[in-house]
């Protein structure tokens, strides 16, 4: 039986159909999904919604489009798709989530005060609508000038909204079970996986494995998330070219056993 705070995200399997994936949660017995806005779109938001409640399944989280910072006549059209998600995450649960946008030159400060400015009416509506909206540092320097939690708790807070707690893109940070503590009340969702270090060349962002075939260890993860309070659930995300190469249904098979395991044993 899969464990009640185990989620996996579509990111599993972004190249397949939503159809496909049902198939797949289904078989793994999975009730907790994150979900990406254009799949739901693509399917169909009614289709998504009867299948989610056919199977008393909700979403953990709706990846959605991130805002272009140096382009302020872009914003109300990614508002209006951001306001989409909120919606959707208001009606399947679940948190909206984007990458803050990347660097164009201006410093960290200015950034952070310009994404404030862009997503503050939809952190307006998100809150009126009883949704969290949250951001996720990353690694990839085209998609975020945010890639650490510690920036991430910084511009979360000038922002007024959360952050997604992914393992596979704060593991380089030292002291990160620390500073995943420190984040406490911040933390809309926590995201696991692992990923190879030990390596002559570090790992390129992105290039993740399945829990148990890395060197990360994700009790200690696991375990700060409870320090800190979170009581929600723990995301799969597993994408890169390791994944690829086994194939999606393989991994995420294999990632869901493990997790299952590490959650039994870590969780009271």
């Amino acid at each position: 039986m899969t464990h009640p705070r185990l989620a996996v995200s579509e990111m599993c399997t972004y190249r397949w159909t939503f159809a496909e994936e049902l198939t797949l949660w289904d078989e793994l017995g999975i009730r907790q999904v994150g979900l990406l806005l254009n799949k739901i779109e693509d399917h169909g938001r009614d289709a998504v919604a009867a299948a989610l409640k056919e199977r008393a399944a909700v979403a953990t989280t709706v990846i959605t489009r991130n805002f272009d910072l140096a382009a302020p006549e872009t914003w109300d059209a990614t508002r209006a798709t951001l306001d989409r998600a909120i919606d959707i995450a208001a009606e399947f649960g679940g948190c909206p989530y984007f990458t803050p946008g990347r660097p164009d030159g201006r410093t960290f400060d200015e950034l952070a005060a310009a994404l404030a400015q862009a997503v503050a009416p939809c952190a307006a509506y998100a809150e009126s609508r009883g949704v969290r909206l949250a951001i996720e540092p990353t690694l990839r320097a085209d998609q975020s000038f945010v890639h650490t939690l510690r920036e991430a708790i910084a511009v979360a807070d000038r922002a007024g909204i959360g952050l997604i707690a992914d393992l596979g893109n704060s593991w380089p940070e030292d002291g990160v079970e620390d500073t995943v503590r420190r984040a406490g009340s911040r933390i809309a969702v926590v995201q696991l996986c692992d990923v190879v270090t030990g390596t002559a060349e570090p790992p390129p962002p992105g290039d993740r494995a399945v829990p148990g075939d890395g060197d990360l260890d994700l009790t200690r993860f696991v375990a700060a998330a409870l320090d800190a309070g979170y009581t929600g659930a723990f995301e799969l995300e597993l994408v890169g070219p390791r994944i690829e190469a086994e194939g999606h249904a393989s991994a995420t098979r294999r990632a869901v056993e493990r997790a299952n395991t590490l959650l039994e044993r870590v969780l009271p």
